[in-house]
């Protein structure tokens, strides 16, 4: 019935296979990633809130739309474990104002031979809620992505950005 209309390669994708990893030394002489996802138990998505400017001339019977902008954020409900960096640098950051860092994006379902499609961006962190064993917090995403090409160690906590600088 569908042959020929559905390429027979089609593959799904799963939520594992985009990756994202924070810098946990923002002002190191060096990046240390750590990735997002240890005690993360529910889908992990990125918000796009995009910003649209609408204008109807009188003239005309339907608006003119213009995408000017997206204002990128991710909501995170994290269960705590102690030694893992990526939860000991957002919880340092509970009592701060702008607790920044970087956030690298990895599309490791579209890539060969361990180079992935990533985009490295400047991000700003806050907490929203801590009990003790969960703590929520948003990553704001700032200024356009820089797309770059990233090695990863699959399924490492630790990845090798030998193409990723700032």
């Amino acid at each position: 019935m569908n042959a020929g209309v559905i390429p027979d390669n089609i593959k799904k994708i799963q939520d594992h296979q985009y990756q994202r990893f924070i810098d946990v030394t923002p002002n190191g002489e060096s990046r240390s990633w750590k990735i997002v996802g240890i005690g993360v138990a529910d889908s992990l998505s990125t918000a796009y809130n995009p910003q649209v400017d609408t204008e109807k001339w009188i003239i005309e019977e339907t608006a003119r739309n213009d995408h000017t902008s997206n204002q990128k954020q991710s909501s995170v409900t994290q269960k705590c474990y102690k030694n893992d960096p990526e939860f000991e640098f957002v919880n340092m950051g509970r009592d701060q104002l702008n607790h920044t860092t970087h956030i690298l994006e990895i599309d490791t379902w579209n890539g060969t031979e361990g180079s992935y499609p990533a985009k490295l961006s400047d991000c700003l962190i806050t907490v929203t809620s801590y009990s003790g064993s969960q703590i929520e917090y948003d990553i704001y995403f700032q200024r356009r992505p820089k797309r770059r090409n990233c090695f990863n160690s699959s399924r490492s906590t630790n990845i090798h950005t030998n193409s990723i600088k700032s």
